[in-house]
């Protein structure tokens, strides 16, 4: 990445309230490879301040993909538990195959399992990596423009999903709310989103040579109760977060603590009926849009 001095004229301006309840007031969390991440002090949000352009990030995820083929499988193998829960609580929502959008859909995998289930996927995904083996490999619809698609027409899907891209996103409500416009009543949003604030604070001497918050790519870093506000703002009902799985990097130590303090999480979870969640570890939210025609709360009056 480039230097800070270097990287400061291709930010935006710095972040001056909190996207989710407009607080002004926040503290300093970690400074991590020149980039400062912040939590609101009313909230807890957690957030990258200032953050960079979308040209900057553009450019970024072009990179942020392997085309090695030793990558990719790497990639399948990190990924094939969280997608195979995933796949099992959608199904557990929605009794039959219907239409699904997988949104930054990476090399196609989820798209591809859910397809061979009977389902009829698209895919969205800006890295020209990941969108061609989609495509090329896999044989997917993958559309390289991101959301919001106004040209798309209200209630096009039955299922949405979103696999660790919440936390990249700019404007997350904004695109939340399209994701509302774009799933029918009744239908199921989907996040897989990473919960990094609690291992920072825990490993504080050496957080930021270890790039927890992957600098510049995560731009907030959610909480339970953040994400179960920001969704429920939004309109969604029905709003439940689980463990979901976990992933297996290819590095053994990663893959072990993983698998640890994942099996860990869940067994944590279970008799509590998933209240009580395991910090520190990713997470999978599930939420419908009411069945019943209803609109969602409009931010763009707010202060």
């Amino acid at each position: 990445f480039p230097r800070y001095a270097d990287m400061y004229a291709r930010h935006k301006l710095a972040i001056d309230k909190c996207l989710l309840c407009g607080e002004a007031a926040s503290t300093p969390v970690i400074r991590e490879q020149g980039w400062e991440y912040f939590r609101c002090n009313r909230c807890g949000l957690v957030f990258l301040s200032p953050q960079p352009s979308a040209a900057f990030l553009k450019d970024h995820y072009q990179q942020y993909l392997s085309a090695i083929p030793e990558a990719v499988e790497a990639w399948r193998k990190m990924m094939n538990m969280v997608y195979s829960r995933s796949a099992t609580l959608i199904e557990a929502r929605i009794s039959a195959p219907g239409k699904l959008l997988d949104v930054g859909c990476g090399y196609g995998f989820f798209a591809a399992l859910m397809a061979e289930r009977g389902w009829q996927v698209e895919g969205i995904e800006i890295s020209a990596v990941g969108r061609d083996y989609a495509r090329t490999v896999l044989g997917l619809d993958v559309s390289p423009q991101p959301l919001p698609r106004p040209e798309w027409p209200e209630a096009s899907f039955d299922v949405i999903t979103l696999f660790y891209v919440i936390e990249h996103l700019a404007e997350p409500v904004t695109i939340l709310k399209e994701v509302y416009r774009l799933l029918r009543p009744g239908g199921t949003l989907l996040l897989r989103w990473p919960h990094t604030t609690p291992i920072v604070k825990l490993l504080k001497p050496w957080s930021a040579s270890l790039r927890l918050y992957q600098a510049p790519s995560h731009l907030f870093d959610f909480s339970p109760r953040t994400i179960h506000r920001m969704v429920a703002d939004v309109g969604f009902q029905e709003i439940h977060t689980v463990i979901g799985g976990w992933t297996r990097p290819r590095n053994k130590s990663a893959r072990l603590a993983s698998m640890l303090f994942g099996s860990l999480g869940e067994v944590m979870a279970r008799p509590s009926n998933h209240r009580l969640l395991l910090p520190g570890i990713s997470k999978t939210t599930l939420a419908q849009r009411p069945a019943a025609s209803c609109g969602f709360k409009d931010f763009s009056d707010e202060a």
